[in-house]
């Protein structure tokens, strides 16, 4: 019998796991949920299903005997081809149920034959929320037959259907739980630890998750901007000057002059902020919506790169201009048409570069729905231009937010807030009004 780490590998392996924190899975009992499990699947890998059918075979043998079962009951449609495999493997009868009385023909809950006092196995795809389960155990028991054992490929454990069947002193049993196939899935990197801590949150209270987890996003939305900019701050990848100005390649003069690019010299804080970004697409955008990382040459290279190889996906990098050799594209790497791309950047200014990379990907097939920057100065100009492109621009930390932990930290003095906040509001004339040009 294969172990319950092979078969949660199995449903990781056809595709029958889906993720998605950003707009939750809602279940038959309404449940909302980051995750949702498709047993279904199996049925179109004629391989796996074989494995599966034969470990279900293999308890029979060993915990509930072929001897005390005269039929096998499938409950609901997914569990119509499971009970087909098996009772064909056992060459038993089968039969299935519905979760209501058809409303035409002969108006029947139970298609096939239940001979009064036979023993049924109800065999089911998953064990979660639904009534599925419970209603055939009525439906057979109803017929005048026993219900010797239940049957599952998964079960989210969430104790639901467990409870229920072990009242009713019915043996059940599953071939892998959610415990296993989050385990498995982190191991083969299929999930982040992001993922995973939404997930067991989700098993800890399911009917209250979806409100705590916007609770949570918002604390840390908050929180994180400050942390953010905190550490940009101390490592001095954020430098503020309202005596001597910056002159950006725009021609414009500011007061702050931000580099994220010296995050790499610093492992520790750089971990962090990578990881802040894996919060931010695990909430805000959802990794399923993600098939590319797209770096920004030069600077959202690196930060694309760490990205990428902790969410375990593959890599481009956009060049600002075509080269005058050798491929001549500014796309570094290999981009599939249609690919869904996020877009890294390490500070948004006017957020002309951006724009450029986006259109660059477009181009080549890519298709770019959100933007994910370490720092946003909030430029007028920057909000349009995404606007106008349709592209979502999300920021871990942003110029108010820098300004404001600056000034409690004492990196500057509070007189020195207001000259540079006027900055944000006339970036284009703040250096001729301040007297600088």
């Amino acid at each position: 019998m294969i172990s319950r780490e092979d078969a949660a590998e199995i449903l990781l392996n056809i595709g029958a796991v889906s993720l998605n924190a950003v707009n939750p899975f809602k279940y038959a009992s309404g449940m909302l949920s980051p995750i949702y499990t498709d047993c279904r699947m199996l049925i179109s890998f004629p391989n796996e299903r074989k494995e599966i059918v034969q470990s279900f075979i293999e308890y029979i043998d060993n915990s509930i005997g072929k001897q005390n079962i005269d039929t096998i009951v499938g409950v609901g449609h997914s569990g119509i081809s499971l009970a087909t495999w098996l009772g064909e493997e056992l060459k038993l009868p089968i039969a299935y149920t519905r979760t209501s009385a058809k409303d035409h023909g002969k108006g029947k809950q139970i298609e096939g034959v239940l001979k009064n006092g036979c023993k049924a196995l109800l065999i089911s795809d998953i064990m979660s929320t639904e009534t599925d389960i419970p209603i055939a155990v009525k439906t057979v028991r109803d017929n005048g037959c026993d219900v010797v054992g239940c049957l599952t490929i998964f079960s989210n454990k969430l104790g639901i259907i467990e409870n229920f069947l072990h009242k009713e002193n019915i043996k059940f049993h599953y071939l892998t739980d959610l415990e296993t196939l989050l385990s498995v899935a982190l191991t083969k990197n299929k999930i982040s630890f992001d993922e995973k801590n939404n997930i067991n949150d989700w098993v800890k209270n399911p009917e209250t998750w979806d409100k705590a987890r916007k609770e949570k996003l918002e604390k840390f939305l908050t929180e994180n901007k400050e942390k953010v900019a905190e550490t940009l701050l101390k490592i001095k990848a954020v430098t503020l000057n309202t005596e001597k100005p910056y002159r950006f390649v725009s021609g414009i003069l500011s007061p702050i002059y931000t580099d994220c690019r010296l995050l790499m010299s610093y492992p520790k804080e750089w971990d962090s902020v990578i990881n802040s970004m894996i919060n931010l697409i695990v909430n805000e955008i959802g990794i399923q919506n993600i098939d590319v990382i797209a770096g920004t040459a030069t600077a959202g290279i690196s930060h694309a790169a760490y990205l990428a190889k902790k969410l375990n996906l593959p890599m481009i990098y956009v060049k600002s201009s075509e080269e005058e050799y050798g491929k001549k594209t500014r796309i570094e790497g290999r981009l599939k048409n249609g690919s869904k791309v996020l877009l890294i950047e390490d500070l948004i200014s006017t957020g002309g570069s951006s724009i450029s990379s986006i259109k660059a990907v477009r181009e080549a097939g890519g298709v770019v729905e959100n933007c994910l920057a370490i720092f946003t100065y909030g430029m007028d100009a920057a909000q349009k231009s995404f606007e106008q492109e349709r592209i979502k621009l999300i920021a871990l930390t942003d110029f108010a937010n820098l300004v404001g932990v600056a000034v409690k930290e004492n990196y500057i003095r509070s007189n020195e807030k207001d000259l540079i906040l006027e900055w944000a509001n006339d970036t284009a004339g703040w250096g001729k009004k301040m007297g600088f040009e």
